[in-house]
């Protein structure tokens, strides 16, 4: 019986230890979100609060609350089949989110979950931390628990331009009995620019304990502001993406799919409810400091006579939000409250304490 009872330990071990390290590496390159297939690079462009499975930090990105469901296949395996649900709430300096994943199937499943919390301690700077509790199961071989924790940062040194850094299982538990860890450690590093309205593009490296350094690259464009159209890749070895992402008032659908150098592709999509897109300002080199504080008008601006041209002057107001708003003005008339912005769909809680500091209704 001793040597029976110390053969199901070691079976069951072994198995834990393969299925751990191959859920991670086969789970690592394919996000919960379509439009985060970038890794590092992709976040700090999100556009649901899936990312909170990316980096606590970019969640302090995001223009406002929201909730956000998403399904894949990874690598057109049914086994693996994930699905998600993430969501959002957002203060004046900080955000807390949360989120869950699952996959796999009968004989295989694996359950995620993590609660975020991102805080900006100054302006352009953005302190995130984040708890994920990991659950993996195996018919016939028990189940096995293990906790982790990140920290990350984003910070914008002037605007248009992003970078982040995230330090991932800097405190970790084991995975059951098998002494294997949680999560693998590792370091990641991006940077992220806004050249013009509509476009952005990211850099991102990270290193994962026992792996080589791996590169991701990401590019977006938006030919209109309900609609954007991603891509990028990630190295070592090579995998390509795709994303399509539509906007109808505060509903966002998103369709990706990642191609893979030596296994089936991966297909998936997201649904989203709720101003939870980031909306970074495009990066200003059209004059020198002085010239811009002699041009620009003074603030706070009168809403019921600010053309388009001047709310796109207010930080984090892009051409779509500006859009936006004009129209609603047209639409509305006057207003006697910088608060009845609030109807307007697209304006968050962040986005709302900023257009009352940049605002006035007269």
């Amino acid at each position: 019986m001793k040597i029976q009872s110390a053969i199901y330990r070691f079976l069951t071990v072994f198995l834990l230890l393969i299925f751990a390290y191959s859920a991670e590496a086969a789970f690592e390159p394919v996000s919960e979100s379509p439009w985060l297939q970038g890794g590092t690079a992709s976040s700090l462009f999100p556009t649901t609060p899936l990312v909170i499975m990316v980096n606590p930090a970019c969640l302090g990105l995001l223009e406002g609350h929201g909730v956000a469901a998403s399904a894949s296949r990874p690598y057109g395996l049914r086994g693996l089949d994930r699905t998600a649900i993430a969501g959002d709430w957002m203060f004046r300096r900080f955000a807390v989110g949360a989120a869950l994943s699952l996959s796999g199937d009968e004989s295989y499943t694996e359950g995620t979950g993590v609660a975020a919390a991102a805080f900006r301690i100054m302006n352009g700077v953005v302190l995130g931390a984040d708890i994920s509790f990991r659950n993996l199961q195996i018919s016939g071989y028990g189940r096995a628990t293990g906790v982790s924790a990140d920290i990350g940062a984003v910070w914008s040194p002037v605007s248009g331009i992003y970078s982040t850094a995230l330090f991932r299982s800097i405190i970790r538990t084991d995975l059951g009995d098998s002494g294997d860890p949680s999560s693998p450690r590792s370091i990641e590093l991006g940077l992220g620019v806004v050249p013009v309205d509509r476009v952005s593009l990211a850099i991102g490296a990270g290193r994962q304990e026992g792996l080589d350094t791996e590169f991701s690259f990401h590019t977006a464009f938006s030919p209109q502001s309900s609609i954007s159209l991603g891509a990028g890749m990630i190295t070592n070895p090579a995998r390509f993406w795709a994303a399509l992402s539509i906007s109808v008032s505060l509903i966002n659908v998103e369709y990706g799919y990642g191609e893979h150098s030596t296994l089936p592709g991966t297909h998936s999509v997201a649904l989203c409810w709720g101003a939870c897109a980031a909306n970074p300002p495009a990066l200003s080199l059209s004059g020198s400091e002085e010239e811009s504080e002699v041009s620009a008008p003074e603030f706070p601006l009168n809403i019921n006579t600010a053309t388009e041209e001047d709310l796109l002057l207010i930080p984090g107001v892009g051409p779509g939000r500006a859009s936006a708003i004009s129209a609603w003005m047209r639409q509305n008339g006057p207003v006697s409250s910088i608060d009845e912005l609030d109807d307007i769909p697209g304006i968050g809680p962040s986005l709302m304490e900023v257009l009352r500091e940049f605002l006035v209704a007269e």
